[in-house]
């Protein structure tokens, strides 16, 4: 019996090393349909050309089947290989995660193939398969993490300190051209557009998650940022990439990048590009919690009357006060302007009858003596109600 036994398992690993045998004939076949895969599920590899992501797919794969025939763990080689791609993958920004996920699909087509080829004698065999297969991912899993890690750590660093010349640089008229070639170091293009962006993380985003959020921002979402902390726990941004703004102004925000955000107008060149972090930062001045994504383009009247803050205060103090004792009051005149001056419609936006709006109206006019149906009257009303909300109490550092 233990003979039989032990000749079912010859003849089981016999037949396991054919089909393996036949799946190393049909490497760049497996190699395409993984590639192809992974490109499809993570796009973040369209940084890297297919050609070479495919070659690397393949030898992934030969390695895999060579161990298993072999019934061994990676050999030392084996393994520099998956630690060199792991630099590779780390210096041209491809996250550690979506690296080992594009791993975890080779091996899930070999073991695919495997299962659908299996013979009778193969089947007995197949948890051994497994095992060793296991035991690949995670070796492979533990040096791919230490050497994406070391690489990641290394460019975030050059990364940070070029980021900050960059933003020094640039808004120093005279460091222009210092400014022109490092931005060639940061991949930016001088002659190009650029947008600025400052950014406040929300109290529950920490300091090292906005920091990594911004530093660590995958290639297709956000390519051509540079960003550096300043008072307040802001970042401040300079971006080519539109991906980015378009996360920021067209819905909400993932958790990572919530918070309140100036964007600047889109402007060419260096001398574009710090006039544009200029009106991130006016824009910026004008978030509130209830209006957290400013964007000079649509807002720089505001932006620039509250740049100015501490003169509209003194103008307007009786009337802020009015506003900030009586919200109601303050929401419906808001309304009233949105509405372009229809009572009709400032009823529909507070859900309120025409007559309630009429009547709330009317007593904001005789609390602040500004004649809110009049051009002057609501908007100095509208600056008013406004300063209230620039001026509630905003968390100026992140958390942790």
């Amino acid at each position: 019996m233990i003979s039989d036994n032990h000749e079912s398992a010859i003849e089981g690993w016999q037949a396991v090393e054919r089909t393996l045998e036949a799946m190393v004939d049909e490497v760049s076949v497996i190699a395409e349909t993984v590639t192809t895969s992974i490109r499809s599920a993570q796009p973040v590899y369209v940084v890297i050309p297919e050609p070479e992501h495919r070659a690397a797919v393949a030898l992934q794969v030969l390695n895999r089947l060579h161990a298993l025939s072999e019934q061994r763990a990676l050999s030392s080689s084996e393994l520099a290989a998956a630690t060199d791609l792991a630099a590779e993958r780390a210096a041209g920004g491809v996250p550690i995660d979506a690296l080992i996920a594009a791993y975890q699909v080779a091996d899930a087509e070999i073991w695919r193939i495997l299962v659908g080829r299996s013979t009778p004698p193969m089947i007995p065999l197949l948890p051994r398969i497994g095992t060793l297969m296991f035991e690949a991912i995670r070796e492979t899993t533990a040096v791919m993490a230490g050497a994406h890690s070391r690489v990641a750590r290394a460019i975030d660093g050059d990364r940070i300190t070029l980021a900050h010349q960059f933003l020094e640089c640039l808004e120093d008229p005279e460091q222009r051209a210092a400014a022109s070639v490092i931005a060639a170091r940061l991949r930016l293009e001088p002659r190009g557009n650029f947008v600025g962006l400052v950014w406040l993380p929300a109290p529950g985003v920490t300091k090292l998650s906005a920091h990594r959020s911004v530093v660590t921002l995958p290639p297709h979402l956000a390519a051509d940022v540079v960003s550096r902390t300043v008072a307040g726990g802001r970042q401040e941004m300079v971006a080519q990439a539109g991906r980015l703004l378009e996360i920021v102004t067209q819905g909400p925000t993932g958790e990572m990048l919530a918070g309140r955000w100036g964007i600047g107008l889109a402007r060419h060149g260096l001398a574009g590009a710090a006039e544009s972090l200029s009106d991130a930062r006016l824009a910026f001045g004008c978030t509130s919690t209830h209006r957290p994504v400013r964007i000079f383009e649509r807002d720089w009247h505001e932006a620039i009357l509250l740049a100015e803050r501490d003169r509209l205060q003194a103008l307007l103090a009786p009337v802020v006060e009015v506003a900030k004792a009586n919200p109601h009051l303050a929401e419906t005149v808001m309304a009233f302007a949105a509405a372009d001056m229809s009572i009709a419609a400032a009823a529909l936006a507070v859900h309120l009858h025409a007559n309630s709006v009429t009547y709330r109206l009317d007593r904001w006019s005789q609390l602040t003596r500004l004649e809110v149906r009049s051009f002057i009257g609501l908007w100095q009303s509208v600056i008013a109600c406004r300063l209230v909300a620039v001026n509630e109490p905003r968390q100026e550092s992140v958390g942790g």
